[in-house]
């Protein structure tokens, strides 16, 4: 196995690790404020730390305006889907946004597949149908004893799927652009951006919170800059890099350690008890992820020879 990819394997898992916390960590201050007014806060607290990062990388690489304005329009497919993912954690438990959540590569993979001809090896296959299984199992599992899936929540579900689907256009366009590109230049700008838009929209429509309430709401600030700083600023430059040097579809198989992390944060923060199905899920998710990464040793020799 090549450093390049030993590095991206690496920086995908604690990219899972961060986001894989996220929603226990939100869900409490979506008691407070709307998912856009989160977003706003988050996104605003990411562009004033991003803003050294934003001038470093200008001075060093004067990008055309014609990149930036590209960057622009790749985020913002990410930007307008965002919010249904927060709308949908808001309507339902953390733990089952975190595990529908878990599915959003599956139709990355397929998407991988379909628009970029991306071809797997045998055990990568083996991997991604393991993890499958898993997932289908985390998903349809709580139905067997009436949990999950209740009504009040259904409409949570439905949002976090269509964000799963508008997200995967967003990955296959990304793929290729972003590839040799410094992810947190790009991150700080796309930081920019979504902290006007979200802006504009709560201003608009006269709900801008007011930023003393980082200060007077203990779960409020720590959902803020949990996702301002780790989630943005690292998680997302981490999960740029992964991404951008091996397949769009391998990169994405990482993204069902979430729920791996998700389950016991879940537990810690809100107390929402997993099932033993859950946790056998789980297991079964974490296995496939492993063998989908791990070569073989003919595999590696080969590689190494060719590289």
């Amino acid at each position: 196995m090549s450093r390049s990819r030993r590095l991206a394997y690496l920086a995908l898992v604690v990219n899972a690790v961060i986001w894989g916390a996220a929603f226990p960590i939100i869900k409490p201050s979506l008691s407070f404020i709307s998912p856009l007014q989160y977003l706003y806060l988050r996104y605003l607290v990411a562009s004033i730390f991003g803003i050294p990062i934003v001038v470093y990388f200008y001075i060093k690489s004067r990008p055309k305006i014609s990149y930036i304005i590209k960057v622009l329009l790749i985020e913002s497919i990410q930007l307008i889907s965002l919010p249904l993912l927060y709308i949908g954690l808001a309507r339902t438990s953390a733990l089952d946004a975190s595990l529908i959540g878990a599915t959003g590569p599956v139709f990355v993979v397929l998407g991988g597949f379909i628009f970029l001809h991306e071809h797997e090896r045998k055990r990568e296959w083996q991997g991604m149908v393991i993890s499958l299984l898993g997932s289908i199992a985390l998903v349809v599992g709580p139905l067997l004893d009436g949990h999950g899936f209740d009504p009040g929540s259904f409409s949570g579900n439905t949002a976090i799927i269509a964000y799963n689907v508008l997200y995967t256009v967003y990955a296959l366009t990304a793929k290729h652009f972003y590839k040799q590109r410094p992810p947190l230049y790009l991150g700080s700008i796309i930081y920019l951006l979504a902290s006007v838009m979200y802006g504009s929209w709560l201003y608009i429509g006269g709900t801008l919170p007011p930023l003393t309430l980082l200060m007077a709401n203990r779960e409020v600030a720590l959902a803020v800059f949990y996702m301002g700083l780790l989630g943005s600023l690292l998680a997302f430059a981490l999960y740029l890099y992964g991404q951008s040097k091996i397949e769009v579809s391998e990169a994405n198989l990482f993204t069902y350690l979430n729920g791996v992390v998700a389950i016991p944060a879940a537990f810690l923060i809100l107390g929402e008890r997993p099932t033993w199905y859950m946790l056998a899920a789980i297991v079964v998710v974490a296995y496939g992820v492993w063998r989908a990464e791990t070569r073989s040793r003919r595999t590696s020799r080969k590689a190494k020879v060719l590289l």
